[in-house]
């Protein structure tokens, strides 16, 4: 069993499942087929699973971070870290109200991807779904942004918009408690990042559990807060659950995810450093930072949500009235569209590149299609280089199916270059 799972940022996870030499280590009964990375232990599939789902357990039992009484909401992104936590918690608590959630956030080649992915697996484990669509509930999607000047800032922005609607929907839903997939890789990148710019407040908050800030806001849980990434994905591919199958064609290299590779490498030799790193942080550092100052909530004027904004207009409505100023969104270009440009003197204007294979490229493409090597995309300023004698043209892409040349349309207007995808281009090239 050969499996492959591509996050966010384009990074790769791989395994392949091969019975080890020998007997479980731990029921000295089946075959050992995975590596229990902290601990170096040859596992079977079931006692690999307990031990994901004791720490999941010890830990909601540790913090005291959901009851039987609580109505959870669990955040889902169609990713493996998501799809473990819920498959977990309806395994430990199966008579607890637990409802899966998915924020469409309208990334044209991928949120309708992960939602499937989602809907996939909250059909497996029998969970009630929510979908929240952004574009039909607020007539924005993230793509939009590469319009504005976050453009190189996509992930913050994106940030913004789900923890604005974490609140938003556990209101509309009555939550008491959210629980996010956040792992152990995932807290100690963003506490180094944290610490090396001094925000030792946003440290406090990266706490297992959150309490509410405001009546009627719903506690914040991270149940996978001491669990490898790496192991995670184990467990997803064990249990066979639902992923989506592409990354996001916004992934960034942040400054977390580069921390995140600085404690890799220092786990070379330490193999238990992670979670010394964890302990320092939740048992030595955070219980000497200070209270918060009390914090004042005001109702934004815009939306009526809360915010501490001292303009009285919430960073999601600030960001949503910043669209509204751009006119012209346009990102991709139909058949029929670019039909009626090549029969006209705009044709002139425009430039189309082929990013398929060179071979099929060489076999059929649209007339006066230049090729791309698609491993341009790997290398930001190669690409620039490459693309700068056409900085004054419209940039016309086209792959496959439009996943491909989606991604060259997006770091191209990252770049400042005016560049659209070729919607459905099979039509074209089938024609």
């Amino acid at each position: 069993m050969n499996k492959v799972y591509i996050k966010c940022g384009h990074e790769e996870f791989k395994w392949e499942a091969q019975p080890f030499k020998g007997k479980c280590q731990l029921c000295k009964i089946e075959l050992p087929i995975i590596k229990l990375t902290t601990q170096n232990l040859k596992l079977c599939k079931t006692c690999f699973n307990k031990i994901q789902e004791k720490r999941v357990f010890e830990a909601i039992k540790k913090f005291k971070m959901i009851s039987k009484e609580d109505t959870v909401g669990i955040f889902l992104s169609g990713g493996k870290d998501s799809a473990a936590l819920v498959h977990i918690l309806k395994k430990l608590f199966p008579d607890y109200q637990i409802y899966g959630i998915f924020i469409n956030l309208g990334i044209r080649y991928y949120s309708n991807y992960a939602q499937r992915a989602v809907e996939d697996l909250c059909r497996k484990l029998s969970l009630p779904l929510y979908v929240y669509n952004l574009p039909e509930r607020d007539n924005i999607c993230v793509d939009d942004f590469v319009f504005t000047t976050f453009k190189d800032k996509i992930c913050s922005v994106c940030g913004t918009i789900k923890r604005y609607l974490f609140t938003k929907i556990a209101s509309e839903l009555g939550l008491t408690v959210i629980a996010t997939g956040h792992h152990l890789d995932d807290l100690l990148s963003t506490y180094l990042t944290l610490f090396l710019n001094g925000d030792f407040v946003s440290i406090k908050r990266l706490y297992p559990i959150n309490l509410p800030l405001f009546q009627g806001q719903a506690k914040k849980i991270k149940p996978l807060y001491n669990i490898p990434e790496k192991e995670l994905f184990y467990y997803a591919m064990l249990n066979e659950l639902p992923l989506e199958s592409c990354g996001c064609p916004h992934g960034e290299l942040t400054p977390s995810k580069k921390n995140k590779t600085l404690i890799e490498n220092l786990c070379q030799e330490n193999r238990t450093f992670k979670f010394q790193l964890l302990s320092i942080f939740l048992n030595k550092l955070i219980p000497l930072l200070k209270d918060e100052e009390t914090i004042s909530f005001q109702k934004c004027i815009r939306c009526g949500e809360p915010t501490v904004s001292t303009t009285s207009i919430c960073t999601f409505c600030r960001r949503k009235e910043l669209l509204e100023k751009i006119t012209e969104k346009n990102l991709e270009i139909s058949p029929e569209e670019w039909q009626e440009i090549v029969s006209s003197p705009e044709k002139e204007n425009w430039i189309i590149f082929d990013v398929r294979e060179e071979e099929d490229f060489l076999n059929h493409t649209l007339p006066n299609a230049k090729w791309l090597s698609p491993q341009l995309l790997e290398d930001k300023k190669a690409l620039y280089l490459t693309m700068k004698p056409y900085k004054n043209k419209k940039l016309l892409f086209l792959c496959y199916t439009g996943r491909l040349s989606y991604l060259f349309t997006l770091a191209l207007r990252k770049l400042g270059f005016n560049a659209f995808n070729l919607k459905e281009p099979e039509k074209l090239l089938n024609s």
